[in-house]
């Protein structure tokens, strides 16, 4: 049964008349009582009783009214879905956040985003950059916010650059490097670096860390308990700093600057709820 056959049996039930049925859902009566004709003639039986003008259930009639009325509220339940998806207030939305975005861009960007009531379902995956902007490639995420390096000059993927940010270290208070010891003599920790930096330029010979963990939550508490220095990019550490966890212990490392960007697949469905959630990412970025 289609929906418009469904949506005139519910109709003829409700009204009583086939007249005040097609006036109800703007047909002429004619087509109506032809859409009927056919509806019975599918089901093999008469679906209504007529006396005079009136119309009653009957037996096969009662059997599936209710499955008429399920299929014309399934019908206007998806309209109205659709209508709040283009609409940007409802639907379902996958976002890749790298560990420095995760951390200090993330929060303001949401706060935003559902200021307003905004209903948008949206599940946040964290991670290294690599492996964000493989799922947006693949399309088991919409977005991805994090170091663009592996996604440029990519035609299948379209990159909405971010301000760049420099590289620093911090320490607990009270550590031995704040007093003039070199960072290199204590084991250094950092989120999954991009490929640029795997070997920078800084003090320590090896250029390994001693603990690789994309939470920077994890990382700030295990510096603040040992003589560990993280290295992240600015605004991580300036967030550390401001909330008294850490003590930044040096310049940025002039060699190394992060490049975020906001990543999506080219070409993928326009989505209200998705541009907004990128104009949130850029308004708290300071873009």
């Amino acid at each position: 049964m289609e929906v418009r056959e469904a949506r005139l049996l519910a109709a003829c039930a409700r009204a009583g008349t086939l007249t005040a049925a097609a006036h109800a859902l703007n047909v002429s009566q004619p087509a109506a009582s032809r859409t009927l004709a056919l509806i019975e003639a599918r089901l093999g039986g008469a679906v209504f009783e007529r006396t005079g003008r009136r119309l009653a259930l009957t037996p096969l009639g009662e059997a599936i009214l209710p499955r008429a009325r399920a299929l014309v509220q399934q019908s206007a339940d998806l309209a109205a879905q659709a209508r709040a998806w283009r609409t940007g207030e409802d639907g379902a939305l996958t976002l890749g956040a790298g560990p420095a975005m995760a951390f200090h861009l993330l929060p303001m960007a949401l706060a935003a985003y559902y200021r307003g009531g905004r209903r948008v379902r949206l599940r946040v995956q964290s991670g290294a950059a690599d492996t964000l902007i493989d799922a947006v490639r693949a399309g088991a995420l919409d977005m991805a916010v994090c170091d663009s390096e592996p996604a440029e000059g990519d035609p299948a993927l379209d990159v909405t650059a971010l301000p760049g940010a420099g590289v620093a270290a911090a320490v607990r208070p009270g550590h031995p490097a704040l007093a003039g010891a070199p960072l290199g003599d204590f084991p250094f920790v950092s989120a999954t670096p991009p490929a640029r930096m795997r070997r920078p330029a800084w003090p320590w010979p090896s250029g390994e860390a001693s603990l690789v963990c994309d939470d920077y939550a994890v990382l700030a508490r295990v510096c603040a308990v040992s003589d560990h220095v993280l290295v992240a990019p600015e605004p991580v550490l300036a967030r550390l700093a401001g909330e008294g966890a850490l003590s930044l212990a040096s310049a940025p490392f002039d060699a190394l600057t992060v490049r975020p960007g906001i990543i999506t697949r080219a070409g993928a469905p326009d989505s209200a709820a998705r541009e907004a959630l990128r104009h949130a990412l850029i308004s708290a970025a300071g873009g």
